[in-house]
């Protein structure tokens, strides 16, 4: 199944979308608008469900399936955190809202998405940071797990209008001990083994350029904190710093923007990055 949330509080959204997880459950937080509407109606990824905040598009004063019907694009939408249903009604409110819409008749599919929300919603550990059912907690995020990659625009935009800002520190408790040599890290098949030394050797890189790159490459489209790329970059007694990590993201962005063979750049969170294929 493919979850989606829209949401102001995607820190939250983390502890709700924990619930969901399965390994056949394909889970996103889309922070902006724009995101969900590139990854719907440019890319034609369709969720099962979307998990839409009530503080995005209020369903009073907002018809949500009217963007959707232009695009001829249609999938249910529940406002997860609606102000108005008892904890124990919601999966009947929003079940009705659905067939009221005319455009589901069947929700067998996401009945059991829909009990798992309500549930999620009454647990002690979540409820008092969701908004809109109660004046909510502050709550921020010790891992990102959902969250769709931001570009720094995108991040000043978020946090120019919204109060919860995204948070992806890594906890330090999770910190693990691990070898990062070049054998123990990579899991390169030999195409991707072969495209890293062309890069390397066609733009002279030196070994922590290299390095970083690819480490990178191998975890391409995911994030990776700060703290896996000092790990990475450090040498014997010699730990990496934050500043030496951002000179060496520097360096590679610059090369890549240089290199015409390559079609990928880096983005870059709050304490972390990814790399990415250029849209372009």
């Amino acid at each position: 199944m493919r979850i989606y949330f829209l949401t102001r509080e995607p820190d939250v959204c983390q502890l709700l979308a924990d619930s969901f997880t399965k390994p056949d459950n394909e889970i996103k937080i889309f922070p902006i608008i724009t995101k969900l509407f590139q990854t719907v109606f440019d890319e034609g990824i369709l969720p099962d469900i979307l998990f839409l905040d009530f503080l995005y598009f209020q369903s009073d004063a907002y018809d949500f399936y009217s963007i959707l019907k232009k695009k001829n694009k249609i999938f249910p939408v529940v406002h997860y955190n609606h102000p108005f249903p008892i904890a124990s009604k919601r999966k009947y409110f929003w079940s009705f809202n659905l067939q009221k819409t005319g455009y589901f008749k069947d929700l067998s599919k996401i009945e059991p998405l829909l009990s798992t929300m309500e549930n999620a919603l009454q647990d002690p550990q979540i409820a008092p940071y969701v908004s809109c059912i109660q004046q909510p907690q502050p709550y921020k995020s010790s891992d990102l797990r959902y969250i769709e990659p931001l570009r720094a625009s995108e991040i000043a935009f978020y946090t120019e209008r919204f109060d919860n800002v995204i948070t992806d520190k890594i906890n330090s408790t999770k910190k693990e001990c691990i070898s990062y040599s070049t054998s123990n890290f990579l899991n390169l098949n030999s195409t991707d083994q072969r495209f890293t030394n062309e890069f390397r050797s066609r733009n002279h890189l030196s070994h922590k350029i290299s390095l970083l790159f690819t480490y990178l490459y191998s975890k391409r489209n995911l994030h990776v904190t700060l703290e896996e790329l000092k790990n990475v970059l450090s040498k014997d007694s010699k730990p990496e710093t934050p500043n030496g990590i951002r000179l060496a993201i520097y360096r590679l962005r610059t090369i890549l923007k240089e290199d015409v063979k390559t079609h990928f750049e880096i983005l870059n969170y709050d304490y972390g990055y990814s790399l990415v294929e250029n849209e372009d």
